[in-house]
């Protein structure tokens, strides 16, 4: 539970703190004065002043804001600002450059850790028969099969294709399954029945098989790295296709309580693992935040296009009104989206 914790604070701490650095960066170049730069809520612990930019580390070590100049027009702070470093007062290309640089940052973060991942660890050539993770509560975990043993075979027939012993798995939902399999030395057999899924409609025990690496160079790795960053947005944008028509449940989103079960998760997999995921959650905050819905940095997008457009900007006041309304329907489904994770975890 610490260690979910922790890891769960590390990386939405680390994500936001890139995202809003993208912010502040860009505001700045753009001739816009920012405010504040905080990490994390909360009473104060330090703070200095620089460039007319306040920095502060706060108490509680989660999440982090910036607060840029001309936005919240009812910030104390802004009657002492300049209307020439003010946001409301730049050119549509200004505004993009502020607005749509946090979600670029946190895409170009997700890049460089997948690239990185690949430099150092190698670039997946295939997997092989030991198991590497298992799933809390499924079938697996019940019958005592643990990471780091080998599948030797599966209702006496040995598998030289793990592949095929996954989909021999798949194929027998309900089914008893007599799992053969190696530790330390030891060869015995374990009975289990894999449960069937719904949603990807396959029997499965809840156990995955590691993956095996082979070594690229640096340019290969980059490559590599970009392929996965688009292969993931155009996954999540598939995803995002199918909740719209129906065909995915809102049920199958995992919330703030379900994130932090799988940060959790993958924290105990190793640093790979949790730099993967570190990675993979990092793309998801950058394309989400770029979805023309109010309250989100695509949603201000929007405004920036409509002043491009008209050549007249629709006044700050009137864009935050619909943002705070989208803000109030956001946080809605994050309350919805945080019951469906206890509601799940409850049933297991």
């Amino acid at each position: 539970m610490l260690l979910t914790v922790i890891s769960f604070i590390f990386v939405f701490t680390i994500i936001t703190v890139v995202h809003e650095f993208g912010h502040l960066y860009f505001s700045k170049k753009s001739g816009i004065r920012v405010h504040e730069f905080g990490i994390g809520f909360g009473p104060t612990l330090f703070s200095f002043k620089k460039n007319e930019t306040t920095y502060k580390i706060n108490l509680l070590p989660i999440l982090g804001y910036v607060k840029i100049a001309g936005i919240d027009t009812e910030d104390p702070q802004e009657k002492e600002t300049p209307d020439s470093e003010k946001y409301f007062t730049k050119n549509p290309w200004q505004k993009f450059k502020s607005i749509s640089s946090g979600a670029i940052m946190n895409l170009i973060f997700g890049f460089l850790v997948f690239s990185f991942l690949f430099m150092f660890s190698g670039a997946p050539a295939g997997i092989s028969n030991e198991v590497s993770t298992i799933s809390p509560g499924s079938p697996a975990a019940k019958v005592g099969l643990l990471p780091g043993d080998r599948l030797i075979a599966i209702d006496g027939k040995n598998y030289d294709d793990p592949q095929e012993a996954v989909k021999y798995i798949h194929q027998n939902a309900g089914n008893e399954l007599r799992v053969k399999i190696k530790r330390n030395g030891e060869t015995f057999t374990l009975k289990a029945t894999p449960e069937y899924n719904k949603r990807m409609k396959v029997g499965l025990l809840g156990f995955s098989l590691k993956v095996t690496t082979r070594p690229v160079n640096p340019l290969e790795a980059f490559w590599m790295g970009l392929k996965q960053t688009w292969g993931l947005c155009l996954l999540i944008l598939m995803l995002l296709g199918r909740l719209l028509t129906g065909q995915l449940a809102l049920g199958d989103i995992a919330g703030p309580v379900g994130i932090a079960q799988i940060t959790g998760q993958y924290a105990h997999q190793g640093i790979v693992s949790f730099l993967y995921f570190i990675a993979f959650f990092s793309v998801n905050v950058g394309l989400l935040n770029l979805l023309p819905i109010p309250a989100l940095d695509g949603g201000r997008l929007v405004f920036v296009l409509i002043e491009a457009i008209r050549r007249k900007p629709i006044s700050i006041e009137q864009e935050n009104k619909i943002h705070a309304v989208g803000m109030y329907v956001l946080l809605g489904l994050i309350a919805v989206l945080t019951i469906n994770d206890f509601l799940r975890i409850f049933a297991k």
